[in-house]
């Protein structure tokens, strides 16, 4: 056996000097989503919580990028800049498998502008606002390539109160907002609203009232009904934050999870075939 190992030193070494290089390509994944946004897709890109919800999904072939178009803080407004829009054509031109995009940006403006004591009138003009910028955006990036597809995905309770305001009306406030996206998002072809307020819920519970499951997920296309999902009336569980915005890693997977059931993995299987003009 030395003797042959001896012998044949040569063309093994060579074996496995080509069995680390291409070794990897056999196992590389395909890039297919790109998340574009504020913290929350910022999070969800770094703990990688698609690229396992994938996997669990049997779809482990494919994988996210955004290491350069989630920019944690972003508002809706930030994004209407043609130079943020630029990073989001730089990618998609980087990975031309990429033909889904993950899209979560909105937050932020509501959350620095709204105040339970606006007027009415206030209140109107920063939704119609925050609506047409996220419109704006939507339809600047779909513009960038006829094969894509977008999700605009929707937040979720959230543990903090601003002000006067508690979180439940917070939240309240928050839904109403989403209402009025969601309708948006049907007016436009390519596009698809992911409804996830109570998702948290349905997956943690609220201890120690809601037991996990116990309370409805959030209504999806086409009707979106229940809207929101969960329970209002409460906030979310500790278990499912990170801190009074974010959620946490395994949270963040659920969210992804319920993204790939529900959409994402209709489209994997199903691209948009584009015929080439000549």
């Amino acid at each position: 056996m030395m003797h042959f190992f001896n012998k044949n030193r040569q063309y093994i070494t060579i074996l496995l000097l080509l069995l680390i290089i291409f070794t990897p390509e056999l196992y590389a994944k395909t890039p297919r989503i790109l998340l574009v946004g504020d913290s929350w897709a910022w999070f969800l890109y770094l703990g990688r919580g698609l690229r396992d919800a994938l996997e669990d999904c049997g779809l482990g072939e494919f994988e996210e990028v955004g290491i350069f178009t989630t920019v944690p803080g972003s508002e809706a407004r930030d994004w209407v800049n043609p130079k943020w829009l630029e990073l989001v054509k730089r990618e998609l031109d980087n990975h031309p498998t990429v033909d889904i995009v993950h899209l979560s940006v909105g937050g932020n403006d509501f959350l620095r502008h709204w105040r339970i004591d606006m007027s009415s009138v206030e209140k109107q003009r920063l939704f119609q606002q925050v609506v047409d910028d996220t419109e704006k955006i939507i339809r600047a990036i779909l513009d960038m390539k006829p094969s894509l597809r977008l999700a605009l995905i929707e937040y979720d309770y959230i543990n903090k109160h601003k002000g006067k305001a508690s979180c439940q009306e917070l939240n309240l406030a928050g839904s109403e907002l989403s209402k009025l996206r969601m309708e948006m998002c049907k007016k436009i072809d390519r596009c698809r609203y992911v409804q996830t307020y109570g998702l948290m819920q349905y997956y943690f519970g609220c201890p120690p009232d809601l037991p996990p499951h116990s309370v409805p997920l959030p209504g999806q296309y086409p009707d979106f009904q229940p809207f929101p999902g969960g329970n209002a009336n409460y906030c979310n569980s500790h278990e499912a934050m990170m801190d009074d915005v974010h959620l946490s890693d395994r949270g963040y997977y659920y969210l992804a999870l319920f993204c790939v059931q529900t959409v994402y993995r209709d489209w994997l299987l199903n691209p948009l075939r584009v015929e080439v003009m000549k």
